[in-house]
């Protein structure tokens, strides 16, 4: 049976190409995304391929190198997921008064097809494709954090009910949510390879329940353990393209998948800390890079937000690189309301465009790259000013500010600013404070307004301190 390239969009399942090609060939659905980009030559010019299996096609993946994988499915397994998914309860009552569906995800992926396409048309329900000015309160929405998380910023009238996947879900925006009450949510967990493997509600759980055919098992990975699961949902062969051909891998029979994620599980579910190649150590503890990436997804920050490690010789530490608009000083001021320290980045960095793989995916690596430079830069500052200015009974707050940021700063200027004020800086203004005064500031005070500004701060050390 011979490989058939599909650049696969909405039309081609709707019209019921999808369908007519299974019969014949095996469709390999390719994102329309990638077409007229450098990796649309990995199918164009190297051949597809080709299996013996009928009524089988392939889902085109790919990771944050942008190196793309083809993922083998069987028809009759991915029947036998949607049979399943129909058959769990929390399906059962978010389709449950659905008249129809709101599908924002391409239908291309795995999730997209599974929950936008073919459990839909199982329960022969209409499908709408993306945003339209009419909306009724009976709609069930296929979507995904980013884009709830954008309706709320737009004030746009948000559904019942709403099926999400692709991250944990933020806990902010899921207290936001709850807030605004009447909206019930299901989180999916799975990939392209391993299939849907469970679900949570994440309004009201911090696990996921496994589904009953998934089988689990876990590989000490460090201080942590990286899930592996048997499912027949879990894909037994994929293609990765290496030295200008599709190579097979198989997956052995019987055998367990590892699935990238580290967690734990208990009685109360399985536990997801985050990928394994985004997990750092920062400050002694264990970081989910992803996880934070999430948390500021829902803190309301206008722009992108990508979280990624800075490796230095004193530790590793967290970067963060935005295109957003805000200063950041707010920005700064927002993630020490809001996270926990483990979790504030040493070092921002503002561009107007986030770096992207030709996948369309976030490019990790010149992100890293440019938060070191920055990070280097910072530190060299650091120990320059630390070499030239001691620190007396005599030292006023304008002395330290000034040798932190270059000049005295006038009343009421924030302090967390665009011109040096990072949060490396930020964290040295409380060491030369606390060093003058022989006093630890707590970390509730650090939190405080009073440290935006010069003044506040002389009011804090006055007022809480009792000091002239």
């Amino acid at each position: 049976m011979a490989s058939l390239l599909r650049f696969a969009d909405t039309d081609y399942f709707l019209s019921g190409r999808f369908f007519k090609d299974l019969e014949s060939d095996h469709p390999v659905l390719v994102d329309p995304l990638w077409l007229g980009t450098k990796l649309e030559s990995h199918f164009k010019d190297f051949p597809l391929p080709k299996t013996d299996s009928s009524n089988s096609f392939s889902l085109v993946t790919s990771g944050s190198t942008g190196v793309p994988k083809i993922v083998w499915k069987d028809w009759n397994e991915i029947q036998n997921e949607v049979d399943v998914w129909l058959q769990e309860p929390y399906t059962k009552v978010m389709f449950q008064e659905t008249n129809q569906v709101r599908v924002h995800v391409p239908l291309c992926h795995l999730y997209g097809l599974l929950w936008g396409f073919l459990i839909p048309r199982a329960l022969g329900l209409p499908m709408i494709m993306g945003d339209t000015q009419s909306q009724n309160k009976s709609e069930l929405w296929i979507t995904s954090a980013p884009h709830l998380q954008s309706i709320i910023s737009n004030k746009t009238q948000l559904p019942k009910r709403a099926i999400v996947s692709g991250m944990k879900f933020p806990v902010p925006l899921a207290r936001e949510l709850r807030d605004l009450g009447g909206i019930s949510l299901i989180e999916i967990y799975g990939s392209t390879e391993t299939g849907g493997m469970g679900y949570r509600d994440p309004l009201r759980q911090n696990r996921f329940q496994l589904l009953n055919e998934v089988e689990v098992n876990f590989q000490k990975e460090g201080e942590t353990s990286e899930l592996c699961i048997k499912s027949p949902f879990v894909s037994r062969k994929y293609f990765s393209f290496s030295e200008n051909e599709w190579v097979l891998q198989n997956l052995p029979n019987h055998s367990f998948y590892a699935t990238g994620d580290l967690g734990e599980i208990s009685d109360l579910g399985f536990y997801l800390l985050g990928r394994k190649d985004r997990i750092i150590k920062h400050k002694g503890k264990r970081v989910s890079l992803d996880r934070i990436e999430s948390e500021i997804l829902g803190l309301k920050l206008e722009g992108q937000f990508v979280c990624v490690p800075v490796f230095d010789d004193s530790g590793d530490t967290i970067g963060l690189f935005t295109n957003t608009k805000d200063p950041i000083d707010k920005i700064y001021q927002t993630l020490r309301n809001e996270l926990p320290d483990s979790h504030l980045p040493r070092v921002i960095v503002k561009q107007n465009q986030i770096p992207k793989l030709p996948n369309g995916k976030t490019d990790y690596q010149t992100i890293s790259n440019f938060c070191l430079e920055e990070y280097k830069r910072l530190k060299t500052l650091k120990e320059n000013r630390n070499s030239q200015f001691k620190i007396t009974t005599d030292t006023s707050v304008s002395d330290i500010m000034q040798s932190i940021l270059g000049y005295v700063p006038q009343p009421n200027e924030h302090l967390v600013y665009d011109c040096g004020m990072d949060s490396i800086l930020f964290t040295e203004m409380f060491l030369k404070i606390e060093s003058i005064i022989e006093h630890k500031i707590p970390e509730e005070d650090k939190q405080s307004g009073y440290f935006v500004s010069l003044s506040g701060i002389e009011e804090y050390i006055k007022d809480k301190l009792y000091l002239q």
